[in-house]
């Protein structure tokens, strides 16, 4: 373990691909320039790949835990991460997320509040999907910021890409679903805001977060819909019961925004500003049953895509 003690440790993972070259570029450059006290970490096998993030001033740990199909396991990364550096905070995002200075001082506004001592804290939030991403847009944040005001469209409130928490929270009981599919986001989010006292923040209003968008069409907007192993993590969790529907942002107890002066505030948003399905009561098994048939009929669409492109060369890279 490093001993120097790090605020945030950022973490991802991908396979070297020659079309996402400057997505992973402007990946590894905006990280680096978010905090001096930041520590980067990419989780490959790939010896070249190793090499070529090491110089530009990442850690490089190995992938020791993989699905079925090769691809990482998200809570196996968190805790190799864990091991690796001291930080305050760990946050896993997917490969082609970039982020702001927004990030660090939403995080340090939580710390301040009266949530921000909580060993199960929790932040997400929604992405903005953005094309055709500049280095020079993804090294300077005020350009960044520009290009989601410009270019970005907010995604819906399913696609989460990110997940920042303390080596205190509960991930013990969280099943192995893999990285860059699926209901990672979703189910772990369910189990957080369904938590008692649960503490997950959403944190979109004062952290844009840029997903950069490198394929066409829908295709690039839900990447992990187009890979051959789509339905990993439903097989996973098949035998799992859970509320699909509160693992979306607008189901977290808290979120943040800016008040008149500009100044990040915490707020609780309160039953009547959730979505009708975020808790599930008694009351509420028809629309359960009603739940589990969307999934049934979600499950049907993937496997029917999945059967139309057996003839194409679609990879498994995350």
């Amino acid at each position: 373990m490093s001993k120097e003690k790090s605020f945030l440790t950022l973490f991802t993972s991908w396979d070297s691909d020659k079309d996402k070259y400057l997505c992973r570029n402007n990946t590894i450059n905006n990280w680096n320039r978010l905090h001096e006290n930041i520590t980067s970490i990419l989780f490959t096998n790939d010896l070249d790949l190793s090499r070529r993030v090491s110089s530009m001033g990442w850690k490089v740990l190995p992938v020791t835990k993989v699905g079925a199909t090769g691809v990482p396991v998200l809570k196996d990364l968190f805790y190799a991460s864990f091991a690796s550096q001291d930080s305050e905070f760990y946050a896993y995002a997917n490969g082609d997320i970039l982020f702001t200075n927004d990030l660090i001082d939403t995080i340090k506004a939580v710390i301040r509040s009266n949530i921000g001592d909580a060993k199960d804290l929790l932040f997400i939030g929604k992405r903005y999907d953005v094309r055709h991403v500049s280095s020079e847009e993804a090294t300077n944040f005020d350009k960044l910021k520009e290009t989601v005001i410009d270019r970005g469209q907010l995604h819906n409130a399913w696609g989460i890409d990110y997940f920042i928490m303390r080596k205190s929270y509960p991930l013990q009981d969280y099943p192995d679903l893999v990285i860059g599919r699926p209901l990672v986001d979703t189910y772990l989010v369910s189990e957080a805001v369904n938590r008692p006292r649960s503490h997950v923040v959403d944190i979109t209003k004062t952290s844009p977060t840029v997903h950069q968008v490198t394929l066409p069409g829908s295709a690039g907007i839900r990447e992990g819909m187009s890979k051959l192993d789509n339905l990993y993590n439903f097989k996973v969790l098949e035998n799992e019961t859970w509320n699909q529907f509160s693992g979306l942002t607008v189901c977290t107890p808290y979120f943040t925004a800016l008040s008149s002066n500009m100044n990040i505030r915490i707020k609780k948003r309160g039953t009547e500003g959730m979505f009708k399905r975020c808790r599930i009561t008694n009351k509420h098994e028809k629309k359960q049953q009603k739940h589990n048939q969307v999934l049934t009929k979600l499950r049907k669409q993937l496997k029917d895509l999945n059967s139309r492109k057996r003839n194409n060369n679609y990879d498994l890279v995350y």
